[in-house]
């Protein structure tokens, strides 16, 4: 019985491996998503804008409740540089009067004028 030995203890690092695993798999994830998402956006920004573009100068005015929201829209996708967001914040004063209401009549001469402006400066 003397010749006996107790147990070694073998140090046992497979968690510690796991958990850096883990860890890098996660970081490798977050790496590709943000190249991709880098990819998609300076990929959208002309796309988009021509998209946008192309929406904005196409609007059915005659339903003018949806046109409204959807020069509203488009207009502010289109507000990247000063003078754009200038023009649409005015346009947008003419917008708001009627987004709120419940049917629209008719849309009145100014509101078609700051419009077409804003069209011209977006179309530059």
């Amino acid at each position: 019985m003397k010749d006996i030995k107790n147990f070694i203890d073998i140090t046992d690092i497979s968690f510690y491996l796991f958990i850096i695993t883990i860890l890098f798999g996660l970081y490798l994830a977050f790496w590709a998503y943000k190249k991709a998402h880098k990819f998609s956006i300076e990929h959208c920004k002309i796309n988009c804008e021509k998209y946008f573009l192309y929406k904005f100068t196409n609007v059915d005015w005659s339903n003018p409740k949806k046109a409204v929201y959807d020069v509203t829209f488009y207009g502010r996708m289109l507000a990247r540089t000063d003078r754009r967001k200038e023009i649409f914040l005015q346009l947008k004063k003419h917008l708001d009067r009627y987004k709120y209401t419940k049917e629209i009549e008719h849309i009145d001469e100014d509101l078609i004028n700051y419009y077409n402006l804003y069209k011209q400066v977006c179309d530059e």
